[in-house]
């Protein structure tokens, strides 16, 4: 479902999603939902289009925000092609400062927060 999902988002056909949306109510799914969205991000990141997101304790600036993207379109890009980058940006003042990323396949953690943490599990 996550194949074909992602193969009629990239047809530019974004009604197949209110479909899938309405099959999983039907078929009483809907805690499925999580899995499957990290299944067609994952397919489209397969075909260079990647949907990454990004915590961070305040709204990232143009120049932050730019720098993300270029690091993910680098990081899966090859030699014949450049990947889409597309970002869901949340807010999320427990961090503190830094950022959190993830893509399907990987997740960064750069939080102040994490940080901290990583400190306090040392001294124990």
């Amino acid at each position: 479902m996550a194949k074909y999902a992602a193969e009629q988002i990239l047809a530019g056909n974004d009604a197949v999603l209110e479909e899938i949306a309405g099959l999983l109510i039907y078929e009483k799914h809907e805690r499925e939902v999580d899995l499957l969205v990290r299944d067609i991000e994952a397919e489209l990141a397969e075909s260079g289009e990647i949907v990454a997101s990004v915590e961070s304790a305040r709204a990232l600036d143009d120049n932050t925000r730019r720098k993300i993207e270029q690091f993910l379109a680098t990081a899966a890009s090859d030699k014949n092609s450049k990947p889409k980058v597309s970002l869901r940006e949340s807010i999320d003042p427990t961090l503190i400062g830094g950022f959190k990323l993830q893509t399907p396949t990987a997740t960064l953690d750069a939080t102040v927060s994490k940080k901290l943490n990583d400190l306090r599990a040392k001294k124990i």
